[in-house]
C-alpha cells in the first residue's frame, strides 16, 4: 500500500470517525416510520445522510425528499410528520423527557406539502409546540394539520383529529396578523411575505385532496365532511 492510499483511507476513516461522533452528541428527536422513493438528512455543515427505513432523526436535523418521495416521521412523544415530493423540513427544537416541565417541538417547513398529527408535548402544553413556515406560524392546540409551502406562501388547513372528543384548534399568526382556526376543513392562505393570514374559509376538496395525494404516507386519513 502507497502513501497516498494509506493517506486516502485515513482521511476516509477521520471524516466517518467525525459523523459519528456528531451524530452520538445529538439528540434523537424520533425516527423514519415509512419512506417512498429518496430522502437526505443534514445537520449544519455536517455529511449528507441518505435516510432509510427506521433510521434516526436528530434535532437540528434539515429532510429533504427529492422528486416523487414522501417521507413519514415518528417523534417520541407520538408526534407524527409526513412530508410529499421536493419538500424541506428543519426540526429546530425538541426536548421530550421525564419530568416534562421543559417539553418543546419547534419544526420549521421551508418548501413541500405536509401533514402532521401533534403528539403528548401540544397534547399538555400546547403553547410548546410551534410549526413555522417561510411567511407564518403555526401554534398548536392537539390536532391534525396539513398544508403547503414555498419561499413565500403558505396553504394550511385544519383537519378532522383522530380523538373525536378532542377539542383543537390552531393560530396561524406572521408579524402582519393572525387568525383562529377551529372548524375542520376550514384554512387559510398567506400569499406573500408582506400579507396577514387570509380569514379562515372552508377550503375546497380539491385543494384538500391535492395535498394529501401528494403526502400519501398514512393510509387512513379524516376527510371533512363537506356542507
Amino acid at each position: 500500500m502507497n502513501i497516498q492510499t494509506k493517506y486516502q483511507f485515513f482521511t476516509i476513516f477521520i471524516l466517518l470517525f467525525s459523523t459519528s461522533e456528531l451524530l452520538y452528541a445529538a439528540e434523537v428527536a424520533g425516527n423514519v416510520d415509512s419512506l417512498k422513493g429518496t430522502a437526505w438528512a443534514q445537520i449544519g455543515d455536517e455529511p449528507i445522510r441518505q435516510l432509510n427505513k427506521n433510521d434516526a432523526v436528530y434535532v437540528n436535523d434539515t429532510i429533504k425528499t427529492e422528486a416523487r418521495s414522501s417521507l413519514n416521521i415518528n417523534f417520541k412523544d407520538e408526534t407524527r410528520f409526513e412530508l410529499g415530493p421536493d419538500a424541506e423540513l428543519q426540526i429546530s427544537d425538541y426536548l421530550f423527557q421525564k419530568p416534562d416541565k421543559d417539553d418543546n417541538i419547534t419544526m420549521k417547513v421551508f418548501k413541500g406539502t405536509f401533514r402532521f398529527f401533534s403528539g403528548l408535548i401540544a397534547r399538555k402544553k400546547p403553547e410548546s409546540m410551534r410549526v413555522n413556515t417561510t411567511v407564518a406560524t403555526i401554534g398548536i392546540r392537539g390536532t391534525h394539520v396539513i398544508g403547503e409551502v414555498d419561499t413565500t406562501s403558505s396553504t394550511i388547513i385544519m383537519m378532522e383529529p383522530e380523538d373525536k372528543n378532542l377539542a383543537t384548534s390552531i393560530e396561524v399568526s406572521n408579524q402582519f396578523g393572525s387568525v383562529l382556526i377551529d372548524e375542520p376543513g376550514f384554512g387559510t392562505e398567506i400569499p406573500d411575505e408582506f400579507s396577514p393570514p387570509s380569514p379562515p374559509r372552508r377550503m375546497r376538496l380539491e385543494t384538500i385532496n391535492n395535498i394529501m395525494r401528494s403526502v400519501q404516507s398514512i393510509q387512513r386519513m379524516n376527510m371533512p365532511r363537506p356542507r
